[in-house]
Order: C-alpha cells, then sequence, then structure tokens
C-alpha cells in the first residue's frame, strides 16, 4: 500500500469529524435558541478572555443583546440589585472575579448574588458557571459544593461552551410545591430576623429544614439569628453544624468567630477568623473582626498587621483605617494616628465619616490647625452638615479666630435656627471675643430651646460668669 492510500482513511476521518462538529454546533445553537431571550452576564478581569468569551458567542449566535461582558464585579452586583430579572446566567472566575483591589473571589460573587436574591425577595435562582485556565480537584468540588451549575476549562471550543449553557438555562426551574414552600420559609425567617422577632424567625427556619432537610444555607441563617438576639451558645451549636455538614462553608467559621469574640473567648475567635481568611484571603471585614480582637487584648503589633492588610487590599473599606488610627493613639501615637487619618482622607476624599472622626480625634489631642482643615474640607463636600459647622467653630475658637467660629456658627443656625447646641458655642465665641451683651443674648435663646443648657452653663468655667453678672436673665428659664 503506497503512502497516497495510508492518508486517505486519515483525510476521511477528519472531514467526517469536521461534519460531526457542524452538525452538533447546528444542534447546540438551535437548543440556545429555544431558550428565548436569557441573559448571560460574563465577569472576567482578563481582557483575553473576555474575547474569547465573545467570540465563542458569536459562533453559537447569541445575539449582542441577550449578554453583557465586564471587567467589573460591582457594575454585576448594581445590575442585579435594580433588577434581579436582569440576569438569568452568571459566568465568573473562581478565584479572582475583576481586577479591582477589593475584588471577591468568584466564590464570594456567587454567595452576594444569592443575597441579592433573598434580600429582594425574588423567587430566582441564578446559575453560575465558573471558568478558570486550570483547575484542581479542591477547586471543582469547592465550586460545586458553593452551588455552582458547572465549571469550564480554558480555552475550550464553542461548542463545549454552548452545551454547558444550555445545560445551566434549559433546565426548568423547580415546580416542586415542597420546594418553593422551603424557600417562602425562608425568606420568611429573614425578613422577622431583620424586624428583630428572632424568635419568630427561628420558628420559620426550623419548619423550612424539617421540610427540606438541613440545608447548610438555611442553618447559617437560623445561626444569624441567635447570633443577633445574644444567645451565643446556641449560634455556637447551630454555626458548628453548618461546618460538620459543609467544612468550606466560610460564613459559618466568620459567624463563630463573632460568636466566641462576643463571649471573650479571644482564641477561639481568631481561630475561626484565621479559618474564614483561608477561604477568602480578600474579605477585608475579617480583617478588621481579628485585628479588633487583637487590638482589645492590647496587642498592637498583631492588631495593626491585620488593619494594614485590609487596607492594602481595599483602602476604600474605612473600618480599617479608623481601626488602624485607633490603634496608633492606643500605643500613643497620635502623629502615627493622623497620618492614617490623612491618609484615609486621601483614599476616600468624600466620605464624612472620615472627616468627621479625623476631625473629633484632632479637637481631643488639640490639633486645632490640622482641626480646622479636615472639618473645612468635609463642609466644602456637605455644606448643609450641621455638625460640622459645630466642630469647625469649636477648631477656631481653640485657635483664638473667633470671628471665624462665629462666622460658622451663624451658617450652621441659618441651615437649623433650633440647634440649641450651636447658639450655646456661638455664645461662647461671643464672649470670648468681648461681646457680652450678643453673648447674653445668644445664651439665653439656647437656653430656652434646651432647659437642660442652663446647668451646662453653670458648671462651665468661662460662661457661668453670665450667669452670676446677669442672675435675674436667667430666673425665669
Amino acid at each position: 500500500m503506497d503512502n497516497q492510500e495510508k492518508t486517505q482513511p486519515k483525510a476521511k476521518k477528519e472531514v467526517l469529524d469536521i461534519l460531526d462538529y457542524q452538525q452538533s454546533l447546528r444542534e447546540v445553537r438551535e437548543n440556545i435558541s429555544r431558550l428565548g431571550k436569557r441573559s448571560i452576564f460574563v465577569v472576567s478581569a482578563d481582557q483575553y478572555v473576555r474575547e474569547l468569551i465573545k467570540g465563542y458567542f458569536a459562533t453559537l449566535e447569541i445575539p449582542a443583546d441577550h449578554y453583557r461582558i465586564s471587567g467589573s464585579s460591582t457594575i454585576f452586583l448594581s445590575s442585579l440589585k435594580q433588577n434581579p430579572d436582569a440576569v438569568d446566567l452568571l459566568i465568573c472566575h473562581l478565584r479572582t472575579a475583576d481586577s479591582s483591589i477589593s475584588s471577591p473571589t468568584g466564590l464570594q460573587l456567587m454567595q452576594m448574588t444569592k443575597d441579592i436574591l433573598l434580600n429582594s425577595g425574588s423567587q430566582k435562582n441564578i446559575p453560575v458557571l465558573i471558568m478558570e485556565k486550570e483547575f484542581d480537584k479542591k477547586d471543582i468540588v469547592s465550586a460545586i459544593k458553593a452551588g455552582a451549575s458547572s465549571v469550564l476549562l480554558l480555552p475550550a471550543s464553542p461548542l463545549m461552551l454552548g452545551n454547558k449553557i444550555v445545560n445551566s438555562l434549559g433546565k426548568p426551574p423547580s415546580s416542586s410545591t415542597n420546594a418553593d414552600e422551603v424557600y417562602a420559609l425562608l425568606l420568611l425567617g429573614n425578613k422577622l430576623r431583620g424586624q428583630g422577632l428572632f424568635d419568630q424567625a427561628i420558628g420559620a427556619y426550623n419548619k423550612a429544614l424539617a421540610m427540606g432537610g438541613e440545608k447548610v444555607d438555611i442553618l447559617n441563617e437560623k445561626a444569624n439569628a441567635y447570633l443577633m438576639m445574644g444567645d451565643l451558645e446556641s449560634a455556637i451549636t447551630a454555626f458548628k453544624r453548618v461546618t460538620e455538614i459543609e467544612a468550606n462553608f466560610p460564613r459559618a467559621y466568620q459567624g463563630l468567630g463573632d460568636a466566641y469574640g462576643q463571649l471573650g473567648n479571644f482564641q477561639e475567635a481568631k481561630k475561626n477568623y484565621l479559618k474564614v481568611i483561608e477561604f477568602e484571603p480578600q474579605n477585608v471585614l475579617v480583617y478588621h473582626s481579628a485585628g479588633s480582637l487583637c487590638q482589645e487584648e492590647e496587642d498592637f503589633a498583631a492588631a495593626r498587621s491585620f488593619f494594614l492588610k485590609g487596607i492594602e487590599l481595599n483602602p476604600k473599606f474605612a473600618k480599617n483605617h479608623l481601626a488602624l488610627a485607633k490603634n496608633y493613639e492606643l500605643e500613643g501615637k497620635p502623629n502615627e494616628a493622623l497620618k492614617v487619618y490623612q491618609n484615609a482622607i486621601a483614599q476616600n476624599p468624600t466620605l464624612s465619616i472620615l472627616h468627621i472622626n479625623a476631625g473629633e480625634f484632632c479637637l481631643k489631642h488639640e490639633m486645632n490647625v490640622q482641626a480646622e482643615e479636615i472639618f473645612g474640607k468635609a463642609i466644602g463636600l456637605n455644606e448643609e452638615h450641621l455638625h460640622l459647622y459645630n466642630r469647625l467653630g469649636l477648631a477656631l475658637r481653640k485657635q483664638g479666630k473667633y470671628d471665624q467660629a462665629i462666622a460658622n456658627y451663624a451658617k450652621g443656625i441659618k441651615i437649623n435656627g433650633t440647634d440649641a447646641n450651636l447658639r450655646y458655642n456661638m455664645a461662647k465665641a461671643l464672649y470670648m471675643k468681648g461681646d457680652e451683651e450678643k453673648a447674653l443674648e445668644m445664651i439665653l435663646s439656647a437656653i430656652k430651646l434646651d432647659p437642660g443648657l442652663k446647668n451646662a452653663l453653670e458648671a462651665d468655667q468661662e460662661m457661668s460668669k453670665l450667669f452670676e453678672k446677669y442672675p435675674g436673665k436667667f430666673a425665669d428659664l
């Protein structure tokens, strides 16, 4: 047999393979088209992956208005919050969902999706297709246990992706009355818990568990109800039961950390927080919780390392900045604390809570020039914030800048003329300036609005002189 005769069967097989592939592709296109308009949302930080998926969709003839591809998980979550029915399938990575510094993992994104649907009262379940360029067995098990409908190894083929889309979307939603009742009870439990009706909420969760079995999602919600009502021992028992059923359930370990922390068992609390970090190394909230425990134990070095890691992961999460500043303050390092506040404001220039805390810190430590600067910038962001005018006035008054202090108090009073504290502080600035007559007029108006300020006046070392000098003016107040 010559070479030509040998190559003919091989060529014939290749032709048949191509024809089979084309036939399979036609079938999957038809199956996708039968699904109707189903909205697919793809989240990937990798531009190559985004272009790859877009090309697959084109091959599968999925119309452009049937999908959205984004590099931001925040856009996906925002879209879902606005309209839970706007997404029918989520495709994302297992490890890091997007390129932002505070990006959740794919598993976290799945949980956030469930939480949004639960909070909205939606009966919908959004299947999730996890994609990665490489998987190990543990990855696949974790993804499936977390609720992923399937996994996709990249680069794949349009046919493989199409089949996974059909398998994820083609299954009709459960029509089981029992399943619907279980889900309704879960929603009811969450609603009751949110209203503080903890016993009733736990009753709803128990009914759901009795009907649907020991599902970790329901058990964890029940454990959170115990935690919120202060029954810490029952919360710990419930969270532990979750981990017995599903060892890779970070929310349960986080709940255990919170419960043990409230009991004062810091060793167990930290152990569970570290377990969460093992599963979710980008969970900035847990870094804050772990750091706060160390801070309570006065292990300031350990606390500092947790807060710094949290800030590194997400400089927009204000709690870690505030906790780190407090840490330095407790260490007796106010200048270092001020640097943290300044860095936090630079990272989050529009966040009023940072300006307020930083300004109060400066007033406490007699850093009045810095307080003036911080409160001044804050007012530039929110000109209707009464508290800011009050505190800026105090910073100015402490520097002897009485006219500027009075001007700021006046701006606050213009916004709300019935604020007695603003009037009291303005009276003090007027008195210290030497304008005794106007100070008396202003203090009288403040006490009329809030009679309790009469006691404050008597206790005030400077302003009490007005009370002593004009006793008749205060007799009827």
